[in-house]
């Protein structure tokens, strides 16, 4: 029996994930902030084993701590941890509230790192086990007006491929998944605030079911690094080689959207 602990499982890509997870006979701890939408997830799932729930906000420090330590009372070490969980931000950095800022990175990079820790010290122990983080295409460049989160998504990319390196020998894959925009609520007004950009008005999108089956396959096949998508493709393909004045000039008209600072 294959075990998986899944963060921002109430919704999106973390539940469509522990939907493939659970039909496949897995153990799922499902992992959100809020434990109404978090009931109402799990009891979507079907398959032969009941899901675990998780209500904690993993943005808070003391929180996640005290998750941990609850784990670690129980001797829990899941074959496979997806870090999931995420929040976004658009629009100037010097104009963002900085509180939400706090708050997203704690969440994109702290709430990452820790149970990326977490968990590789269990699985390295054990000498095997799969780590899936969740990044984003845009980790690859610097995005005006999407700044701060691009910032956070690079820090995942560039943990886990390193990490990946770091625990191969032990038998432990560390993934980091580079999804396009994906079709679930993270671009409302009230989250990332993406809907009067161009990025969504001239690029598809994919559906989330896409990029849990990505998650999935990247945890058996144990791969670095999954580009989902043709957009994705060419966001990361084409980074490299784009002049950096261009990229900025580009990147701005894609995601200042309506806004004039």
């Amino acid at each position: 029996m294959t075990t998986y602990l899944i963060t921002g499982a109430s919704d999106g890509i973390g539940l469509e994930t522990a939907k493939l997870a659970a039909r496949q006979g897995a153990a799922v701890l499902m992992v959100a902030r809020d434990a109404v939408r978090l009931r109402a997830a799990a009891a979507t799932l079907e398959g032969p084993i009941k899901p675990e729930i998780a209500s904690v906000d993993l943005s808070d420090p003391v929180a996640l701590e005290a998750f941990i330590a609850t784990l670690e009372a129980r001797g829990y070490v899941p074959d496979v941890l997806v870090n999931n969980a995420g929040q976004g931000m658009s629009g100037a950095f010097v104009e963002s509230d900085w509180a939400r800022l706090d708050a997203m990175l704690r969440l994109n990079v702290n709430a990452v790192a820790r149970l990326t820790h977490w968990a590789s010290v269990g699985m390295k122990a054990r000498r095997s086990g799969a780590i899936v983080n969740l990044s984003a295409a845009v980790a690859t460049r610097p995005a005006p007006y999407f700044a701060a989160y691009a910032a956070s998504k690079a820090f995942v990319t560039n943990l886990s491929q390193a990490l990946h390196h770091e625990l191969k020998a032990y038998r432990v894959s560390v993934s980091a998944i580079h999804p396009p925009a994906v079709r679930t609520g993270f671009a409302a007004a009230d989250k990332a605030d993406l809907k009067s950009t161009l990025v969504l008005k001239l690029f598809p999108t994919v559906g989330p079911v896409t990029v849990a089956r990505a998650v999935i396959s990247a945890a058996r096949r144990h791969r670095r690094s999954v580009i989902v998508g043709p957009v994705a493709g060419i966001v990361m393909g084409t980074a490299p080689i784009m002049p950096r004045g261009l990229d900025l000039a580009f990147m701005t008209l894609l995601f200042r959207g309506g806004r004039t600072a």
